[in-house]
């Protein structure tokens, strides 16, 4: 019996002589102590010492929770069926499809990473209707309980034609199949009304999500108008005007590790009186992007902060979650699962304006990367070498993280590497981090149960 190489042990926590262990496979976590803890670093006979140990029934329940392992091959064995599991897995309880009614915006953000591929065509009801009759043969074929769908830019208002025919006509269909669904407005919010929100609820809009990238002329400097001209007033005007109807997630990036431009915001929030009607706030690095049409490995802003930035990356969390937490503003758990999208068989889906089918947000505006097209049911080639890669393969395989990794995001390696094939390793940042992600997580657990 051995502790699993999947599992993190934070020695002396909550108090002295207290365990905290969490295992990144089955995200289970429990609090032992040292007396456990020495039983299972010194366990050599495991079914002689199940039997005998007074602590017999917990010993079970930690193997059970795959916090233990009775040896070396039950460990990889689990590791393995768990990695084949999230590359060919079906979640049938929900679908999620990223619609992009269109690459033309109305704002020109400096690190945009569509910017070098951008064109004004927008999706036309030809190519609407090609994407409604895809997503329908997708959720009968595959059963889902559920369809999620993002409407997506450029700016998505710009096209509100389309998108308003494309969610007519799924809810409509939907209800008649007995399918929930709901979408997603990620808009940069300057044509965000409250009369257009009264209408898309109607629809099925679920919540808004919108980029503010600080207050004032910290925004307006990352986000200015295409034609020139500030738009910070206008988004937050359309926020405050809207917040009461829809919950409204803010997504804030920040360079270079300076988190003072998201201390300021969440304080001007306080003081417009809506901080605590905003839904979650999600905080993002900005980061190289691939180069223009037909040339992605001629990568964009290469001097900016990126996702393997470690130290940088450390302490901007650390500071972040301390924001967060001084506003009791939730967060999500830094140790969830994120395996990249491209390398799934049955994950969600981006379709374009042209109905080109893409697994990555960020390949957008590349053809050669996307992986299928609404006028076919299967996948292309490209699908196949991106499902072929197994990357996690390259890795040491008692890394801890491999559950929760697989190699890391293809992304962020072909913007290191300018290769999908190499592993974009984030243990480093991992290594300072999961003990914090984890504590954080146990307090949350114990606020709860109370």
């Amino acid at each position: 019996m051995k502790f699993s190489n999947n599992t993190i042990i934070v020695n002396d926590y909550p108090m002295e002589g207290e365990h905290l262990v969490y295992n990144t496979r089955t995200q289970a976590m429990a609090k032992i102590n040292q007396e456990l803890k020495e039983t299972i670093d010194h366990c050599q006979s495991p079914q002689y010492f199940i039997q005998k140990t007074h602590y017999a029934e917990q010993l079970v329940q930690l193997h059970q929770m795959g916090i233990i392992v009775e040896n070396e091959q039950e460990d990889q064995e689990k590791l393995k069926s768990f990695l084949q599991q999230l590359k060919y897995g079906l979640n049938d309880d929900s679908f999620p499809v990223t619609i992009l009614t269109t690459y033309a915006c109305n704002f020109k953000c400096t690190y945009c990473f569509e910017e070098s591929s951008r064109t004004n065509v927008k999706m036309d009801f030809p190519t609407s209707d090609l994407v409604i009759s895809w997503i329908k043969r997708r959720l009968k074929r595959l059963g889902y309980r559920r369809l999620y769908i993002v409407f997506y830019g450029g700016e998505p208002l710009l096209n509100k034609p389309v998108l308003e025919y494309i969610a007519t006509h799924i809810k409509h269909w939907c209800e008649a199949q007995g399918i929930q669904f709901k979408f997603m407005l990620q808009t940069n919010g300057y044509l965000m009304t409250p009369e257009c929100i009264d209408q898309y609820l109607k629809l099925g809009l679920e919540q808004v999500r919108i980029s503010v990238d600080g207050v004032g002329e910290d925004h307006d400097h990352y986000r200015p108008l295409r034609g020139g001209g500030k738009t910070f007033d206008m988004v937050v005007k359309n926020i405050v005007d809207c917040v009461d109807k829809v919950p409204i997630g803010i997504s804030t990036g920040y360079d270079k590790g300076d988190t003072t431009a998201i201390k300021r915001l969440l304080d001007y929030f306080g003081e417009l009186g809506i901080l605590h009607k905003l839904g979650r706030f999600i905080f993002s690095p900005i980061h190289p992007t691939l180069g223009p049409k037909d040339h992605p490995e001629q990568i964009q802003r290469s001097a900016c902060m990126c996702n393997y930035e470690d130290e940088n990356l450390v302490e901007s969390n650390k500071r972040i979650r301390q924001l967060m937490g001084e506003r009791k503003l939730p967060m999500k758990s830094g140790m969830s699962t994120s395996t990249c999208p491209v390398t799934r068989e049955q994950s969600g889906v981006t379709i374009d304006q042209h109905g080109r089918i893409y697994k990555c947000n960020s390949m957008l505006g590349h053809p050669e990367l996307s992986t299928g097209d609404v006028h076919h049911d299967e996948m292309n080639e490209k699908h196949e070498e991106f499902m072929n890669l197994d990357v996690w393969q390259q890795c040491p395989q008692d890394c801890t993280y491999m559950p929760i990794c697989s190699g890391g995001c293809r992304l962020s390696s072909f913007l290191q590497h300018q290769n999908f094939k190499t592993p974009s390793c984030h243990k480093p940042y991992l290594n300072k981090m999961a003990p914090e992600f984890i504590k954080r997580d146990y307090q949350k657990a114990l606020a709860k149960r109370s």
